[in-house]
């Protein structure tokens, strides 16, 4: 992409119609199909609770892993809720993670507002001036429809000079994952 040149791909839309803004962008998101979810689980004895930090064997590698645990998250220790400073050594613990992903699209919309300064209708190309004083070049998807001035236009319809703004749609895909993770456990005696 050069300074000054922005080129209108089949995954955006641009639509020209008469307005005094410069620039304004916009985003939404938006779910875009079924979520998948997956569940794990992994245990282990607690050997060792230092404020925020628990210190955990885990089953069955034996291998020892520290968790940073926030001081208001809940654990359910025999039926009973207990904070990270109540946990104790020699408590099994279960930790269930519920993962979700969700596919989702993310539409970028831009309005830039100018005045036609030059068109070329055989290879489909406008230049409009920015109210800033800047030229911004556009090719035009093939029969692309305009609003000039409140009505319908082509490219063919437009003349050096008319006041069109352009709105830029892009989508991109992605996906959100969230984790739910509940930890159950059994005190030692």
């Amino acid at each position: 992409m050069t300074l000054g040149r922005i080129f209108i791909t089949g995954v955006g839309v641009m639509a020209l119609t008469a307005g005094p803004l410069a620039q304004t962008t916009s985003k939404t998101t938006e779910a875009t199909g079924a979520p998948s979810v997956s569940k794990s689980q992994m245990s282990g004895e607690i050997v060792l609770v230092d404020q925020n930090n628990v210190l955990v064997r885990m089953q069955p590698s034996g291998q020892y892993r520290i968790f940073t645990v926030a001081p208001t998250r809940q654990f359910m220790i025999d039926g009973q809720p207990k904070t990270v400073k109540e946990l104790t050594p020699g408590t099994v613990i279960t930790a269930t993670i519920t993962t979700t992903a969700q596919p989702v699209t993310d539409r970028t919309t831009t309005v830039t507002n100018g005045t036609v300064w030059f068109v070329d209708k055989n290879t489909n190309h406008l230049i409009v001036t920015l109210p800033n004083g800047e030229n911004r070049s556009y090719n035009v998807p093939q029969g692309y429809q305009f609003t000039v001035e409140g009505k319908p236009a082509t490219i063919d319809d437009l003349r050096k000079g008319m006041k069109v703004s352009g709105t830029k749609i892009t989508s991109e895909p992605r996906t959100e994952i969230t984790n739910d993770t509940v930890v159950t456990g059994k005190a030692s005696k």
